[in-house]
């Protein structure tokens, strides 16, 4: 599970770059890599937010990159993205692989804790 804590005034963008095929579905992705698939889900998703994919390029709003540099082609490379609204709140992102022999079952949510209570055991 991936875990941001986000306070923004502004709208947002969570973006995760993968060699993987992307396949969003509202709070669900599935990304596959040579059949091999991993379920990505949004857990307590604020209102609004769902999955999209793009394209791995700059925004023409990014920061600019040093002088006499250039961006590199990411050949093959998908981007998972979240759009996000203004606010105070926890993002949580689980990564699920779907192995051979397991179902979504076999799985278990972990609970929300605050990323400043983490702890080795504090998700059991």
């Amino acid at each position: 599970m991936l875990q941001d804590d986000i306070d923004s005034s502004q709208s947002i963008q969570w973006r995760m770059h993968t060699n993987a095929t992307v396949d969003p579905e509202g709070t669900l992705a599935t990304l596959d890599i040579g059949g091999k698939k991993m379920q990505v889900e949004i857990i307590n998703a604020p209102s609004g937010a769902t999955f999209g994919k793009a394209d791995p390029v700059r925004y023409s709003d990014d920061p600019a990159l040093p002088q006499d540099q250039v961006d590199q082609p990411n050949t093959g490379v998908t981007v998972l993205t979240i759009d996000l609204p203004a606010g105070q709140y926890n993002l949580q992102v689980l990564f699920s692989p779907q192995w051979d022999g397991m179902s979504s079952g076999d799985f278990v949510k972990p609970s929300l804790v605050p990323l400043s209570s983490w702890t080795l055991d504090s998700h059991n």
